[in-house]
């Protein structure tokens, strides 16, 4: 299975047309949020008005659709459609779109053809590219999935003009984890713009994905060097879980900005991260997204969540951690012990 690559449409009527000629006049059915209905679909506007979708379906913005109440409503609705395994979803949103979309769109029928336009940050750069797609289940963050790539990628950058300053900078913490894994020329542009903190040129946007589709197209189903892509993440994920389970949602970038702080201070702690690259990533994370002053649980709230990891295993867990700018570990084993003192000395 190889990794689609995104192709980039400066214009809405170039997203129209390349739409066209993906679809050769099949029939498509749009999920989307109540948030993106409202400021995206008017740039499909030209296209719609000639290929006319089955339907737009609209769910909940966030984590909040990737549950499975919602799952079922869906394939339901598919069967009364009468979707076939012919038929297309396109899936225009963030990342929670791409994540549900894809995994309704690889389950129904035992997988139906379906499409991305990513309409936020953190999805062009990260949950859009490379094949996952999931739900959540009992608190547990993309607890069930699949990896399944869509047919198609559609980057249309001018969607990012109406994407909220906080969803900006919770797409930037994914940009930041790819910089610190790729290093080189990303990373310093990502040094030298951290002051333009509501905008990403072009050339760090498409740096950025290809980091990703690099790494992915090497190691697609996660057996070693995907693993690199998990930085930050085990810690993120535990808190975002656990957010969650407060009806209290943390942005997903922010969550993982935290694990990104958490797990290279414990990089340090284990003499692979000199002190230089750790004030390093400190200072570029938090020019970003300004987390120095979020509180976070304490360990015994968190634990729980973190066991859930798939990568937590007899007191032990395996984590993604940074050796330097440009070389992250993919597996390292680290002690419990270890893991609760480093956070335990973050919680503010």
């Amino acid at each position: 299975m190889k990794v689609v690559s995104p192709k980039y449409c400066r214009t809405a009527a170039r997203l129209a047309k390349l739409l066209e000629r993906q679809l050769a006049g099949r029939r498509y059915l749009i999920l989307t949020d109540e948030t993106v209905s409202d400021c995206c679909l008017t740039h499909l506007g030209d296209f719609m008005s000639e290929f006319p979708p089955l339907d737009i379906v609209e769910v909940d913005s966030g984590e909040a659709c990737k549950q499975y109440d919602v799952v079922v409503e869906l394939w339901k609705h598919l069967l009364e459609l009468n979707i076939t395994r012919v038929d297309v979803i396109i899936c225009v949103g963030g990342g929670s779109i791409t994540d549900l979309g894809g995994f309704i769109a690889s389950t129904y029928k035992r997988g139906i053809p379906f499409m991305y336009i990513p309409t936020t940050l953190l999805a062009m750069t990260d949950a859009a590219i490379g094949g996952k797609n999931g739900i959540d289940f009992q608190d547990v963050k993309n607890a069930i999935g699949t990896i399944n790539q869509p047919e198609a990628i559609l980057i249309h950058k001018p969607f990012l003009q109406a994407l909220p300053e906080v969803q900006f900078q919770s797409g930037m913490a994914e940009v930041i984890k790819h910089g610190v894994i790729q290093g080189g020329q990303l990373w310093q542009r990502l040094k030298a713009e951290s002051s333009s903190k509501s905008d990403i040129t072009d050339d760090v946007l498409k740096m950025s994905i290809k980091t990703k589709i690099a790494i992915v197209g090497k190691d697609l189903y996660e057996k070693d060097l995907r693993k690199v892509l998990n930085f930050g993440h085990s810690i993120g994920h535990a808190l975002e879980s656990w957010f969650l389970s407060k009806e209290t949602p943390l942005e997903h970038g922010f969550s993982v900005a935290i694990g990104m702080l958490i797990e290279s201070s414990l990089a340090a702690e284990m003499g692979l991260l000199n002190h230089a690259d750790l004030l390093e990533i400190r200072s570029v994370i938090i020019a970003y997204l300004g987390i120095d002053t979020l509180s976070i649980p304490n360990w015994n709230e968190v634990r729980p969540f973190l066991m859930n990891d798939k990568k937590f295993s007899g007191g032990r867990m395996l984590f993604a951690l940074p050796m330097g700018i440009g070389k992250v570990a993919p597996s390292v084993i680290v002690e419990e012990a270890l893991v609760e003192w480093v956070y335990s000395k973050a919680v503010i």
